[in-house]
């Protein structure tokens, strides 16, 4: 997320102007512009460790411990990234700044296509936001990825795809003007309907084939029923769902002002 990166190069920016002819005698000040002028030099090991005593002075300060993720983001030390982003949730009892402390976290692991690391700190900005728009929706984005939605050659993982689904309705839930939400949504359920007539087509196979293992013939024909049922209620949500999209287009483009 490239708005992550430019926020934290602002911070810096904003750091060395604050710290410019401040006090010398407030220790987080004193090791904030060491890291500052560590920083401007290129070396981030210093920079890292002097903006790590300014927040050991002043931990309640969360521009300080974005700056300190920041050196470690250039030292390739994600995982020390990670817990100086998080830390000002430590200082706070606002969910809202809690939950923006986890999703600085998360950013950067996406930006880094650290998935599963990712995946769980949305999971940790949902603890204090269950709203999260952004959130549930990367959530959503990952199980997808998971679940074989995003290539056609990737298999399919049923498990992984409910779990997109469930998250996309979430999203829908909180807006229902989401388009991505319903079109992603498509997605997953065109993947799992593929899935599903895979196994029907599989069992249907075996029945033909198969004429000694009843018991194998009776498990197929209940995955043929099964299966059928499955993708009769998948096909009809697919369907819905392209109608939905069609009517949040119009809508969109109603609402455009003429060119």
């Amino acid at each position: 997320m490239r708005a992550l990166r430019e926020a934290l190069l602002s911070l810096f920016t904003l750091s060395i102007l604050l710290t410019t002819g401040c006090s010398k005698e407030d220790p987080a000040v004193v090791h904030r512009s060491l890291g500052n002028d560590a920083a401007r030099k290129g070396d981030w090991a210093t920079a890292a460790t002097e903006y790590g005593l300014s927040a050991q002075a002043n931990p309640k300060d969360p521009k300080i411990w974005q700056l300190k993720a920041n050196a470690h983001m250039k030292l390739d030390q994600l995982d020390q990234a990670a817990e100086a982003l998080a830390k000002p949730a430590e200082y706070t009892s606002d969910p809202t700044a809690k939950a923006e402390a986890y999703r600085l976290v998360a950013s950067m692991y996406v930006d880094h296509q650290q998935f599963p690391q990712a995946e769980m700190a949305f999971k940790e900005a949902l603890k204090f936001a269950p709203n999260d728009e952004l959130a549930l929706q990367w959530l959503a984005e990952l199980a997808s990825v998971r679940g074989g939605a995003r290539k056609m050659t990737d298999p399919a993982d049923p498990t992984w795809l409910k779990q997109a689904v469930t998250y996309y309705d979430q999203v829908i839930k909180v807006n229902p003007e989401n388009l991505f939400a319903y079109a992603n949504k498509r997605v997953a359920l065109t993947k799992y309907l593929g899935f599903e007539q895979d196994q029907k087509a599989q069992a249907e196979k075996l029945i033909q084939l198969e004429h000694k293992d009843a018991a194998k013939i009776a498990a197929a024909r209940t995955q043929v029923t099964e299966s059928a049922a499955v993708i009769d209620g998948v096909q009809k949500q697919i369907d819905e769902l392209s109608k939905k999209i069609k009517d949040l287009q119009a809508a969109q483009k109603a609402k455009k002002p003429p060119s």
